[in-house]
């Protein structure tokens, strides 16, 4: 279990994370210009968040160094953000990556047949690459935390790179699928990121990226933001994201906002700007005050849910500790 001093780093309410940052240009579109969308996350941690006045993309302000990313995912992310503290992957998530595993696999079955080389970019804990695989796919993930790709590895018998940083990691053209579920967010180059999955995508090939949608409704906005989420999209920004990297939207797939199937285009660049989005964020997104909201108590039932799955977690493994004393 994390010490005493990672939770008063990482989880006590109306202080900051322990990070210095520094200010950056906006990913996307280069524009240094901002509005400020959030000040507190969904833990009531002081972390301010803006939105590039000339694209509308969210970031992190100050931006983390890569040095400070790298730190905090080797020691803090999966129990700060999954509450998995030690061992792997809990049982909440595994059952979570399950459904949705079955799901994208079902969406894109017209190209996961037999032979198709797959690449996950982001492949968590392999349950997505092990649905490809039982299809035919010749599969591939990449996965920089090595407790979840070494689960991948061991439970499912699969291919899983620690990371594919290098361009020519892989020959252009080289994939029929690509794709990433929930990692664009976490990282601070996430346009150079999909600009070298569009180059690995076979021209006729498919990538299916999803990340989380900031205009999404049913939840208090400031619920949206978290440490870990470096960008935050809406179907605006994430779309021109993919067309920088020459990708538009695919007509013949299912969206949902920003759940999206892309293909490869050669249409000409179009600028890369959102007039208006930024401010319109700034509106929508506006939170409660932290101490307002931690007074109305609506954090109360949040926190007992993620609290729950983890000592759920932790008797299930408790057991299985038992039954293997017990020689069972």
């Amino acid at each position: 279990m994390p010490s005493p001093r990672y939770f008063l780093k990482h989880f006590v309410p109306f202080t900051g994370y322990p990070y210095e940052g520094a200010p950056a240009a906006c990913n996307l579109c280069g524009c240094r210009d901002a509005v400020t969308v959030a000040e507190t996350d969904r833990r009531l941690k002081t972390l301010r968040s803006i939105a590039c006045t000339q694209c509308g993309l969210i970031r992190t302000d100050p931006m983390p160094t890569p040095d400070e990313l790298a730190e905090y995912y080797a020691s803090a992310y999966r129990a700060d953000y999954q509450l998995a503290f030690a061992g792997g992957p809990p049982r909440h998530h595994l059952n979570r990556s399950a459904r949705e595993a079955r799901f994208r696999a079902d969406l894109l079955a017209p190209k996961l047949t037999p032979g198709a080389q797959l690449l996950d970019f982001g492949s968590g804990s392999g349950e997505f690459l092990a649905e490809a695989k039982r299809r035919g796919c010749e599969v591939i993930g990449v996965e920089p935390g090595r407790d979840y790709a070494t689960y991948a590895r061991t439970h499912h018998g699969v291919e899983v790179l620690d990371e594919a940083e290098d361009p020519n990691r892989f020959p252009a053209g080289h994939f029929d699928v690509i794709s990433t579920h929930h990692v664009l967010e976490h990282l601070r180059n996430p346009a150079e990121t999909m600009e070298r999955l569009a180059r690995w995508l076979k021209p006729d090939g498919i990538l299916y990226a999803a990340v989380p949608n900031m205009a999404a409704t049913g939840k208090p906005p400031h619920e949206r933001f978290h440490f870990a989420h470096v960008h935050g999209y809406v179907r605006e920004t994430f779309d021109l994201l993919a067309r920088r990297a020459g990708l538009v939207p695919h007509t013949e797939y299912w969206r949902e906002d920003t759940t999206v199937v892309y293909r490869k285009t050669d249409a000409p660049a179009v600028p890369l700007t959102n007039p208006g989005l930024a401010d319109r964020l700034a509106v929508d997104l506006k939170p409660m005050s932290a101490g307002l909201y931690f007074a109305s108590g609506a954090w109360i039932l949040p926190a007992l849910r993620r609290n729950a799955k983890a000592v759920r977690d932790g008797m299930a493994k408790d057991e299985v500790a038992k039954d293997r004393n017990a020689g069972r």
